[in-house]
Parts: C-alpha cells; structure tokens; sequence
C-alpha cells in the first residue's frame, strides 16, 4: 500500500449508489470508488449482498461494475465462523443488522483507516465503540467536483 493511501472498507449501498444513484450521493459514491488515494477491502458477505440479485435481473453492467471493483480490491477476506461469533457479539451488543455487523468485523478484521457506509449517523453503526478506524456516513461527506 502506497503511504498516502488509506485501507477503506465501503458498505453495500456506497457500491450500489457509484452504480445506480445519478443525485448527490451517487455522485459521492462514484468519486470514492474511482479514487486513487484509497485501497480498497472487500469481504464474502458485500460480494453475497451485491451479485446474486444484479444476475438474477440480468443487469449486465452493474455485474460487470462490481466485479470490477472486487477484482481491483488490495484485500478479499473470507468470513470464517470466528469472524462470525465476533459479528453476533457485536449485533448483540449494538443492536446491529447482522450483515452490517458482519462488514464491520470483516474491516477490524482487516484493520482498516475507515469504513464509509449510506447509514445515517443516528444509527446503531454509529454506536459502534472501540474501533481502530473511523465510520464514515456518505451523507455527511462533500461533493467533490
């Protein structure tokens, strides 16, 4: 990894909003994924989020897309079942979605800078304490342009 870089973690809907969303977020989203100042990490679960039900419609590109993105990933981690009783201590704890508590283990695991996630700040991701890297919410950062 280069040093300027940072190890970023992005959640389900950051891809499906580079993908999908032509307002602001979008935007947003689309500019974090084509940056040249992050490495990206991926897990077993966001690909499980992402692909089945983009094949199953048939939209080629938005396959393609996120294909792409995991093929251009610095770091793919597999969910082991450690990883899984680490996510339901977690869930447990701060009332997570079980794929959401999944993501954040997956990003400890790896030991990301930051995790950037389309959850509004006032949700339970945000209770998250004890983390060796920031969350992010899509909904605070500026637009670049």
């Amino acid at each position: 990894m280069k040093p300027h870089q940072k190890k970023t973690f992005l959640d389900t809907g950051v891809l499906i909003k580079a993908f999908q969303s032509p307002l602001e977020e979008g935007e947003k989203a689309f500019n974090i994924v084509t940056t040249t100042d992050r490495q990206f990490v991926v897990s077993d679960i966001l690909k499980l989020e992402l692909l089945p039900k983009a094949r199953f419609h048939k939209q080629s590109k938005e396959v393609a897309f996120y294909e792409e993105f995991f093929k251009n990933a610095t770091l793919s981690i597999e969910i082991t079942p450690i990883m899984v009783a680490k996510a339901i201590e977690l869930a447990s704890e701060y009332d997570l979605a079980p794929c959401d508590a999944l993501h954040l283990t997956a990003a400890i695991e790896a030991q990301v800078d930051e995790f950037i996630t389309t959850e509004k700040p006032t949700k339970p991701f945000f209770r998250v304490q004890k983390l060796d890297f920031q969350i992010i919410s899509l909904y605070v950062l500026p637009t670049r342009h």
